[in-house]
């Protein structure tokens, strides 16, 4: 009986012995795939770009798709992008690309198909990380065409913020040819505004600047923009201007008092550059009577700021003279005061001591070739303002930067003047005496000191 069970166990041992040889291979394979990276240093590289199909600059292919492959597995999750789709561009478009994710392929088609006979630009945008956060700065840029040439033709330049006299980063760029408002040529502005169109098929076109807010690749309304025709033969450059396009004219949003005879206006939207500001776009009245009050004249805040520095420099000019006058009437009483050595002036055409020439005119390049639109105007009074009164301003006739006129209305108090010090005024048989100078006070009667 013993050997008959000793038997029944010896049967039964060899597919307990492999069942459990099998479940520890499948938890060591588990624990490896759960592990990190094998010993070392920690990967602190972007992921790099190691292929591109099809070949840059290729002619007459039409691919199914374009493949962008890394050395390693990238993030679903580009920095900068709401979407992985929102990192690529495809010019020309027909709406938002098609992107795949493929551990460490990315794959980009058109939303419809390639047409024929047309040279695509893909974009794909800096941004692109891999799974331990490590993030690509440097972008990258095919072209193919589905036909048999690729035109050597651009269109480059710069779009500005112009009510924000500063360069817009990340604009969103469309050339829009005339003839086929279908293709829509499309690409992003660098960090400093700067755009190229390259490969466009010769004609004309329509260049838009748009400040796209909400990175949906799209001009939505009450977003700026600025557009210009041209026609593309070889390389053009343009300059585009973005504001909001509004049919409503400005109104005064704010009112500030600056001092007594003057105040500062300042509007809800830019204004027209070149339109007449003087004291007859604007009214004054005293409430509750309606007295007007006169305005003696009427400038836009840039140019009052003007005079106001012109007359700041002039006093500091002059008391800089006046100074050196008494210097110099000083100096000439001592014989022995040394002289300092004379300054000199730079030579023309060549930087000022400590001067960075070239910083400066990348500066000056940066900003938009005409002056920046204003919202303020400085109005001044011919009577000063009465304290703790109530005032209307109208503005009659202000156009926006469409030429819209409005007028518009706004009301204003100013303040209550410094209350008097009342204890100063009392005589001094009524000021409170302090507590140290006060007389003793007689004790009651009864009691002995």
């Amino acid at each position: 009986m013993e050997r008959a069970a000793g038997a029944a166990g010896g049967e039964g041992e060899g597919p307990l012995r492999l069942t459990r040889a099998v479940a520890a291979l499948l938890l060591a394979a588990c624990a490896s795939q759960g592990a990190g990276p094998p010993g070392g240093p920690p990967d602190a590289l972007p992921p790099e770009l190691v292929a591109v199909t099809p070949d840059s600059a290729a002619v007459s292919v039409t691919p199914s798709r374009v493949v962008f492959s890394f050395n390693e597995v990238v993030s679903e999750r580009p920095q900068g992008s709401a979407t992985l789709g929102a990192a690529f561009i495809v010019s020309p478009r027909d709406g938002l690309p098609r992107v795949d994710w493929r551990r460490d392929r990315i794959t980009v088609r058109p939303r419809r198909d390639w047409r024929p006979n047309t040279v695509y630009t893909v974009t794909m945008l800096p941004g692109i990380s891999d799974l331990r956060g490590n993030v690509r700065r440097e972008g990258s840029t095919l072209v193919f065409s589905t036909g048999p040439t690729i035109p050597d033709t651009r269109v480059e330049g710069i779009v500005f913020d112009w009510p924000g006299n500063r360069a817009a980063g990340g604009a969103l760029v469309e050339a829009l040819l005339v003839a086929d408002t279908t293709l829509a040529y499309v690409t992003v502005a660098d960090s400093s505004g700067r755009f190229t169109l390259p490969h466009l098929p010769p004609g004309r076109y329509v260049v838009r600047g748009v400040l796209d807010a909400n990175s949906n690749r799209a001009l939505d309304r009450r977003e700026a923009f600025d557009s210009v025709a041209l026609d593309v033969a070889d390389s053009a450059r343009v300059e585009l201007l973005a504001f909001v396009h509004d049919t409503i004219g400005p109104r005064i949003a704010t009112v500030t008092i600056r001092d007594s005879l003057t105040l500062r206006v300042a509007f809800d939207k830019p204004l027209e550059i070149g339109q007449p500001m003087d004291a007859s776009r604007f009214r004054l009245i005293q409430l509750p009577d309606s007295s007007p009050v006169p305005i003696a004249r009427a400038l836009f805040a840039r140019a009052a700021d003007s005079l106001d520095r012109a007359r700041t420099d002039s006093v500091q000019r002059a008391d800089s003279i006046q100074r050196a006058d008494s210097a110099r009437r000083a100096g000439a009483a001592r014989a022995d005061t040394a002289r300092p050595a004379p300054r000199l002036a730079p030579r023309p055409g060549l930087p000022a001591p400590g001067a960075t020439p070239t910083a400066a005119a990348d500066t000056a390049a940066l900003r938009p070739s005409r002056p920046a639109p204003e919202t303020d105007v400085v109005v001044v009074l011919g009577r000063a303002l009465a304290p703790a009164t109530t005032y209307r301003l109208s503005a009659i006739e202000v156009r926006n930067l469409l030429r819209v006129p409005r007028s518009s209305d706004r009301n204003f108090a100013t303040p209550k003047p410094p209350a008097a010090d009342t204890a100063a005024a009392r005589p001094d048989s009524l000021r409170p005496r302090p507590d140290s100078a006060r007389s003793p006070q007689a004790p009651p009667p009864g009691r002995r000191r």
